[in-house]
């Protein structure tokens, strides 16, 4: 078997794909220079908006071998994360009960920006990071932590905690 990026947190978005960097149609981003990490090399992406744009590939976690993309590039599309290497794929789910961020203009475009909110594996509310531009251009971050969006706020409970009733053995994140 070979290691192209179905372990660790890298599995579900095609960042360890075929050598090259092919270029990006609307929401078919081209994939960025690659950086070693472990035994897995973590590419990032190329976004073709109304101008080319890299985000550059990080290695979140040697020593599981797990790929992330640079989040500091992606201030100019709102999210602004504390950790800048964020793990691709993290964990959670799509959840009602989860507040959608607070909408945030592009950089140098009239359109803004929404994240919708999801369950976190740790049963807080996140923000769902996997598109930007209504899915036209895939990012692959899963359920990122909303509290660096609150301005210190502190993010609200989900999933299987106090406010589900007659679920006592739910786990937050599962699918």
């Amino acid at each position: 078997m070979n290691s192209d990026g179905a372990s660790g947190g890298s599995e579900g978005v095609n960042h360890g794909g075929s050598a090259g960097k092919s270029s990006g149609g609307a929401g078919k981003p081209a994939v960025a220079d690659a950086v070693p990490c472990g035994k897995n090399t973590c590419k990032g992406l190329t976004l073709g908006l109304q101008q080319s744009f890299d985000i550059p590939g990080c290695c979140a976690d040697p020593d599981t071998s797990s790929c992330g993309l640079d989040s500091s590039g992606l201030a100019m599309f709102g999210p602004s994360l504390g950790m800048a290497c964020q793990p691709l794929a993290q964990p959670g789910k799509l959840d009602p009960a989860c507040p959608e961020s607070a909408a945030a203009p592009v950089t140098g475009t009239p359109i803004p920006i929404k994240f919708p909110g999801c369950c976190q594996a740790n049963g807080f509310c996140g923000y769902q990071l996997d598109s930007i531009a209504g899915g036209l251009i895939q990012i692959g971050l899963g359920c990122v932590d909303s509290a660096p969006f609150l301005d210190g706020g502190t993010p609200r409970s989900c999933g299987a905690g106090p406010a589900v009733q007659g679920d006592g053995g739910a786990s937050a994140g599962g699918g």
